[in-house]
C-alpha cells in the first residue's frame, strides 16, 4: 500500500490528488475524531410578493440552489457588508 506524502501547502495537496486515486491510499488513513456540529437554525416567516418569489426561485435554479439557500446567502452577504461598514 502506498503512503500519502507530506504536503507543504494546500496547492501541493490539490495537485497531488488531481492525479492520484484515494483508493490507492485508503489504508494509510485513520478515522478522524473530529465531530462537526451544525449550528441550530431558527425558522422565521417573511412575506414576499409572489412575483419576487418566482424571481428568486428562477435565479436560485440557475445557480443550482434552492431559493431558501439563496435568500440565506444574500442575507449573510448583506450582514457582512454592514458589519464591515460599521453599521
Amino acid at each position: 500500500m502506498k503512503k500519502i506524502p507530506k504536503f507543504k501547502n494546500d496547492r501541493e495537496a490539490a495537485l497531488f490528488w488531481q492525479s492520484h486515486s484515494f483508493e490507492d491510499f485508503f489504508k494509510d488513513t485513520r478515522e478522524s475524531e473530529i465531530a462537526f456540529v451544525k449550528k441550530p437554525k431558527r425558522t422565521i416567516a417573511i412575506r414576499l410578493d409572489p412575483e419576487d418569489i418566482k424571481t428568486v426561485e428562477h435565479l436560485a435554479e440557475k445557480k443550482g440552489l434552492n431559493y431558501t439557500s439563496l435568500l440565506r446567502m444574500w442575507i449573510k452577504e448583506h450582514l457582512a457588508r454592514e458589519a464591515e461598514q460599521g453599521a
